[in-house]
């Protein structure tokens, strides 16, 4: 059955009532009223709910859909897919950014191995073709929600890692503790592969 929220809506005020709808629902889903894969009441519904019109309802969730928060499917309908992580233009982990946020991380490590490194890790590492690197593919869940799958390369010589502990706490935590033994370069490469639900 589709989910329903009550809004009081302030229809004296400057703000545009799509604008004040998008903004109560955003903020339902942001606290966990509305979890992810929640089916919403169509715009119809919707807009009889709260005596608006369709047009109105409309430009509401269209808002909804283009903060990434909602999405509509054909045959479904529109479902909650949870807010997207905020992160600066810093180096930061993404563990703690998310920890800081409120939400509770989780990490499943899909594969660690030691290898020599090939040419094309080896040169943005600023180590030698063949240095050992720990390879390492990480599934990232927030709240349960699968959020990215992560994939580094870290020269040996800057950490020790190992699947239980990169399940416990962030990489750069590990790599913080061996800052001291950092080359005079970056210390590990890698890449996010953020995967956006659909429902």
């Amino acid at each position: 059955m589709p989910a329903s929220l009550e809004i009081d809506l302030d229809r004296s005020s400057p703000v545009p009532l799509y604008h004040q709808v998008a903004s109560a629902i955003e903020s339902a889903i942001r606290d966990g009223t509305l979890p992810p894969d929640t089916k919403l009441e169509n715009e119809v519904a919707l807009a009889h709910r709260y005596n608006l019109s369709r047009p109105t309802m409309r430009q509401a969730m269209n808002q909804l859909v283009r903060s990434g928060l909602v999405v509509r499917r054909r045959g479904v309908g529109t479902q909650v897919i949870g807010p997207r992580v905020r992160r600066d233009l810093r180096l930061s982990s993404l563990y703690n950014d998310l920890v800081s946020e409120g939400a509770n991380p989780q990490t499943t490590v899909l594969s660690l191995e030691r290898i020599g490194a090939p040419a094309q890790i080896a040169e943005p590492l600023r180590i030698a073709t063949g240095d050992e690197v720990c390879h390492l593919r990480r599934l990232r869940r927030v709240d349960g929600q699968p959020l990215a799958v992560m994939e580094n390369w870290v020269p040996s010589s800057v950490a020790h890692l190992d699947k239980e502990s990169l399940e416990q706490d962030g990489l750069y935590k590990h790599l913080a503790q061996g800052r001291d033994r950092l080359p005079d370069g970056p210390s590990a490469g890698g890449r996010h592969h953020r995967r956006h639900r659909a429902g």
